[in-house]
């Protein structure tokens, strides 16, 4: 019954804040398409990690009692196999389209396929270790893969609108593969100070991502990419009203 309830609660947490990020999102509105590809490309990503970590990094070297240095390096070696398989296909995928268009699109998209990723990861865990492990992964680890995805993700935004380079945007990622690496590592370690800098890890990224989303939000309103201050579009439907006219020439509502 307690893993079906932790279950549940992953599910609702992911839901909850797919639906909040949409919802706060006031610029030009998503395509629905895009947004359920953008998860599906997550939780993809997560059957490639899972395969290329399985050839490449050795499963005695991720596991209580291995060396730290060995540990810490094969946790490094999983950061970056996880994140460049959440941020790589969307990136490719997205960064060219006409719709990745504001800044808050960045953490949007990219949050969502953290959650694609993250969401079968934890159900999976919990029912494979039990329900001890489901409930320290529902203390340190419900959105963190979205938050450490869609911080990558804001960069990336930021980077097109800024029009900069797309490589620009390599040192971000091979942070948040450091530190996914540095949060897997004090929870492999099972040394209770490790575990510690784990919870420091997750709890830092999960204020940040809320911090970049406003950050995100505030971008948008001044550079006229949202129905709040210059409004740009749409309030109803979303469509570009660039004249700001009082109701949309597309829907005919109040803009």
């Amino acid at each position: 019954m307690l893993l079906f309830l932790l279950i549940v609660v992953f599910m609702l947490i992911a839901v909850g804040l797919s639906l909040f990020l949409i919802k706060s999102d006031h610029g030009e509105k998503e395509p629905i398409g895009a947004l359920w590809f953008a998860a599906g490309l997550g939780f993809a990503g997560a059957i490639a990690a899972a395969y290329l970590e399985s050839k490449i990094i050795p499963l005695k070297d991720i596991k209580a009692g291995a060396p730290p240095g060995v540990m810490l390096m094969s946790t490094l070696g999983i950061g970056f196999i996880e994140e460049c398989c959440k941020f790589l296909p969307l990136a490719i995928y997205i960064y060219h389209k006409r719709y990745f268009n504001e800044h808050t699109d960045g953490i949007i998209y990219f949050a969502l396929a953290g959650l694609g990723f993250g969401l079968p990861e934890n159900i999976l865990y919990t029912l494979q270790y039990g329900a001890s492990t489901g409930m320290v992964r529902l203390v340190l680890t419900p959105i963190f893969h979205a938050a450490i995805t869609g911080m990558v993700g804001f960069y990336l935004a930021k980077c097109k609108l800024d029009g900069k380079k797309v490589y620009t945007v390599a040192p971000i990622l091979l942070v948040a593969a450091v530190l996914h690496g540095l949060y897997d590592f004090g929870l492999s370690s099972g040394n209770n100070i490790y575990s510690l800098l784990s919870a420091v890890i997750t709890i830092g990224l999960s204020i940040n991502f809320f911090y970049l989303f406003m950050k995100a939000g505030d971008l948008d309103r001044e550079q006229g990419l949202s129905v709040v201050g210059h409004n740009s579009y749409c309030r109803t439907c979303g469509y570009q009203n660039p004249n700001h006219n009082l109701y949309c020439v597309h829907c005919g509502m109040h803009a």
